[in-house]
């Protein structure tokens, strides 16, 4: 189970782009102050106001992935050091799951091996 503003509530009600963007946030902030930078600094290098970074780093709005190529650059780090280990190594939870085409084809649909 997972707290989000005071409350809990299970893991499969967390949006996923919100998680991770929060977990991005957590890095970039980690970083920023590893390297001695602000946050007015990164929205110097990203064309932004400090509003709209401090709005992605609340998890207000998301960041793009343009956004973090630029961050991860200026930091002069790569972007799965920027991601930080927990969302690199996120696997997917269903990767078989309906709707993949990695899926095996059930009996009677195997290729014809005619002139074998």
């Amino acid at each position: 189970m997972g707290i989000v503003s005071g409350m809990t509530i299970a893991p499969e009600n967390i949006d996923p782009k919100i998680a991770a963007n929060d977990l991005v946030s957590g890095e970039i902030r980690a970083w920023l102050s590893r390297r001695g930078l602000t946050q007015k600094d990164l929205a110097s290098v990203l064309g932004l106001s400090a509003g709209s970074v401090s709005w992605r780093m609340k998890g207000k709005t998301l960041w793009a992935f343009s956004e973090l190529v630029v961050v991860a650059s200026w930091l002069n780090i790569s972007i799965a050091q920027l991601l930080g280990e927990d969302l690199v190594n996120e696997k997917n939870p269903h990767p078989m799951g309906e709707g993949s085409l990695l899926g095996v084809a059930r009996p009677g649909f195997e290729p014809g091996t005619s002139g074998l």
